[in-house]
């Protein structure tokens, strides 16, 4: 009789069930709701990084984060335009498609959370940069090397000349 009852109410607590996962409830009112299964994943498969249903929206939003923040840093200077560009390609690749797994093999650097996590790395390292005025640093040094490599002049040999020039270099690391 217990079990017949418990069977009886099966279907019930099944619709129940269903009306919670399909509902958002807020101040006591259901508001329906499309679920969102924008992601192939369950899992990550690395501790402590969670499947980010969401990952596309979220990565475009950090990316453009992270252009903003790179604006303080001087135009001029090399890492911003990296930053630039690197960021840019990430955006254009997310809206190219909604397919989280043909955004990730684009990217080609690991799952899309990963790709957040750098992205959130690379917010710090701006702030860091743009705090150690790193841009000043780098160019301090070079200088050193410039002037390095022209006191050894007549004792090295290049044989051809290396393109430095980061406008023509891409996110792939292939010249442009």
């Amino acid at each position: 009789s217990e079990l017949l009852n418990q069977l009886l109410r099966l279907p019930i607590l099944l619709l129940q069930l269903q009306n919670m996962f399909s509902r958002n409830f807020v101040s006591g009112v259901s508001k329906i709701t499309k679920r969102s299964f924008s992601t192939y994943k369950s899992s990550t498969g690395l501790v402590g990084l969670a499947v980010d249903v969401r990952g596309r929206e979220n990565l475009i939003r950090l990316s453009n984060d992270v252009l903003d923040s790179v604006k303080k840093i001087p135009e001029t200077c090399a890492y911003r335009k990296n930053v630039d560009k690197w960021f840019s390609f990430l955006i254009r690749s997310c809206n190219a498609t909604e397919d989280i797994k043909a955004i990730e093999v684009e990217i080609g650097l690991g799952q899309i959370e990963e790709v957040m996590e750098f992205a959130k790395s690379e917010l710090f390292l701006i702030d860091l940069y743009f705090e150690q005025r790193g841009w000043e640093q780098v160019a301090e040094e070079k200088e050193r090397a410039d002037e390095m490599v022209a006191a050894m002049a007549d004792s090295i040999y290049f044989s051809q000349k290396m393109n430095t020039n980061p406008d023509t270099i891409v996110p792939d690391g292939k010249r442009a």
